[in-house]
């Protein structure tokens, strides 16, 4: 209805230039109209909340460290990329313009590191590496048997396959492996006594924790700077991360009384 209505409108500011018309009776319709909602604030995005992503990434940590093995060290990298850095499921397997590679991370003149990426619309952008990613990275290598870091010449896979050669294509087989840690967070969050947050983790995708790494970060970094990391096309895209004024609104509301 809403594209109608929008069709309608370009369509009557044409007959306006023309001047066959001396209005634009949309716009009055759009004033009262029972078919375009009017959105007083901007959507929440959908994240995991501090204590789920908690329960998330210890459970990765968890198995990373208490059976060192090629699934569960692939599944600690997967999990700190997509958070540390925002990135989409397609940024992390080989697709048909793009194969993510070990020397897709690279130091600059001043010691810094950036990993280049080729993400939605086909636009390649640079993303600041934290230092926690870059020791996720030496984890992950040391497990690979390679060298601490990666060298410009270093073309090996981001992620390869375990069993044959090329990196992995499957967005599926990311899902799987993060679909698995959200199923035992699931679990210790109800032997814990938070089953609300169990249930709500129930609904989440691999997509929120991009969302959940741009929310943490919008809180302590400039919002500039986490727009071009996230390869936002505008800052008003990256103003729906930030929930500040959502937090302090309600915190003023809390404890309105019934009789004063």
């Amino acid at each position: 209805m809403k594209q109608l209505f929008a069709i309608i409108s370009s369509f009557y500011n044409y007959l306006l230039q023309e001047e066959y018309v001396t209005m634009n009776p949309v716009s009055l319709i759009r004033q009262k109209s029972k078919f375009i909602r009017k959105i007083q604030e901007k959507p929440k995005i959908r994240r995991l909340s501090e204590l789920q992503w908690l329960y998330v990434i210890e459970k990765a940590q968890e198995l990373a460290n208490t059976e060192s093995n090629s699934y569960n060290e692939r599944t600690l990298f997967v999990m700190s990329a997509l958070y540390l850095m925002y990135l989409r499921i397609s940024e992390l397997v080989e697709r048909a313009r793009w194969t993510p590679k070990m020397n897709d991370f690279a130091r600059d003149s001043d010691n810094n590191w950036w990993f280049t990426t080729v993400g939605k619309g086909n636009k390649q952008r640079q993303i600041a590496v934290s230092d926690t990613m870059l020791e996720a990275l030496k984890r992950w290598r040391r497990h690979l048997k390679l060298s601490p870091l990666p060298t410009a010449a270093d073309i090996m896979p981001l992620i390869p396959k375990i069993t044959g050669v090329g990196a992995i294509t499957s967005t599926t087989y990311v899902r799987k492996i993060v679909q698995k840690c959200f199923d035992q967070a699931i679990e210790d969050l109800h032997k814990d006594g938070f089953d609300d947050e169990a249930e709500s983790l129930l609904t989440a995708t691999v997509h929120w924790l991009r969302h959940t790494g741009i929310s943490e970060d919008i809180k302590t970094r400039p919002k500039e700077h986490v727009r071009d990391d996230a390869g936002h096309s505008s800052s008003a895209i990256t103003d729906k991360y930030i929930d500040i004024e959502l937090r302090e609104r309600h915190r003023t509301a809390k404890k309105k009384l019934l009789i004063q």
